[in-house]
């Protein structure tokens, strides 16, 4: 049977070892990393001052080390708070450990007893895994894939559970365990599972940071980096999906190619900064015309197209009106700063309607021939193929 002092240095040891998987994700900017690694830096240092505590003086064995490894867990929860965006409240959290630590005290020199100093710790032990299970509850609208947060919260509900069972019995049974290193089964048990809660905690959050990070690569690979409208590549795969389940269930779907008139006289005379403001006010009011379900993307320079699913020819037509007529009659002029305001900006539209043969480049290059048509008939209309 392993004993109390390897546990403990086992479980420092994977302190050691998440404290350098978090340094690895500090690039990242994500919020929280920092405070997770203290929590994983003080974790070690709590647990060798455990381990080594026969060697240890009395105040260093337990109250420091209780209140170092206190520091930790508040740490930790600290990291969950940033990394949700959720209010800190630092001097509740400093005001929680001294507070621990002067009832650790009291428990130690003014009335000396083992089952209520294992009490106050399951306690504050337990209210900061609760707080880290319900941060991330209360934090359910920002959860990208579920599992990261659901492990995490859960396993930060089963360690508050585990506290408040520890307590129990410590307290009932309280005078056949002494000590922290005492080797009994009980005592060996909650410490192993014990041990583990920051490694397993970080775990989670480095889980939850991971997923952070592949939605904002997948983000900054679907989307337009300037105006956040779908990229042209994600608008070929959403099309092939769309275009599947069109042929499936014999649903119309149609297509609007988007030109901003003479945008190339808008750069040379009011230059770059302003196109790209133009372009950008430009998909703020074409996503004000269309539907949740369609899809709105930048597939050239100054160039839009807008994936309509289930959509008639008439409807279709309907929809590009209105977003011709949003550019037309509510464009602003754009100022900068010590020159004349620049004037409002149309657009011209090819819109296409899928027919059974079409594969998407089909359909793009029948709605790009009505474009075409919309730009040489005089700009600012709508031309359908």
């Amino acid at each position: 049977m392993p004993s109390a002092f390897n546990i403990l240095i086992i479980g420092a040891l994977f302190c050691v070892v998440m404290l350098l998987v978090l340094m690895s994700l500090l690039r990242s900017g994500t919020p929280g990393i920092r405070e997770w690694a203290l929590a994983n830096a003080l974790g070690f240092a709590g647990l060798l001052l455990y381990a080594f505590g026969r060697e240890l003086s009395e105040p260093i064995a337990y109250e420091v080390a209780n209140g170092v490894y206190a520091a930790a867990s508040a740490a930790i929860l600290a990291g969950f708070r940033r990394f949700f965006s959720r209010k800190l409240h630092i001097r509740l959290l400093a005001a929680s450990v001294a507070g621990m630590v002067i009832a650790i005290a009291l428990f130690h020199y003014v009335f000396d007893s083992f089952a209520l100093r294992t009490l106050t710790v399951a306690v504050f032990q337990g209210a900061v895994c609760g707080s880290i299970a319900l941060t991330i509850f209360h934090s359910r609208h920002a959860w990208r894939s579920r599992y990261p947060y659901f492990f995490t919260a859960g396993m930060a509900g089963l360690i508050a559970l585990g506290h408040a069972v520890r307590a129990g019995l410590y307290f009932v049974h309280q005078g056949e365990i002494t000590s922290l290193l005492q080797p009994s089964p009980w005592n060996l048990f909650f410490l192993s599972a014990g041990t583990f809660v920051l490694p397993v905690l970080t775990i989670g959050a480095v889980m939850m940071v991971h997923d952070t990070m592949l939605a904002k690569a997948e983000h900054a690979a679907n989307r337009d980096f300037l105006t956040g409208a779908w990229s042209r590549r994600a608008l070929f795969e959403l099309a092939e999906r769309e275009l599947s389940f069109t042929r499936r269930t014999s649903r119309s779907m149609a297509l609007l190619l988007l030109d901003i008139d003479n945008f190339k006289s808008i750069n040379d005379t009011w230059g770059h900064a302003t196109g790209d403001r133009v372009l950008i006010d430009a998909v703020l009011r074409a996503e004000t015309a269309i539907r949740s379900v369609d899809y709105f993307a930048r597939v050239g320079g100054e160039e839009f197209a807008v994936l309509l699913p289930e959509t008639s020819r008439s409807a279709a037509v309907m929809v590009a009106e209105r977003i011709r007529i949003t550019m037309e009659g509510s464009a602003r002029s754009i100022q900068i700063e010590g020159q004349p305001e620049t004037p409002p900006y149309t657009v011209s539209i090819g819109l296409a309607i899928l027919r059974d043969t079409d594969s998407f480049q089909e359909l793009m290059r029948r709605a790009d021939t009505a474009l075409y048509a919309a730009k040489a008939s005089g700009r600012n209309r709508v031309a359908c193929d």
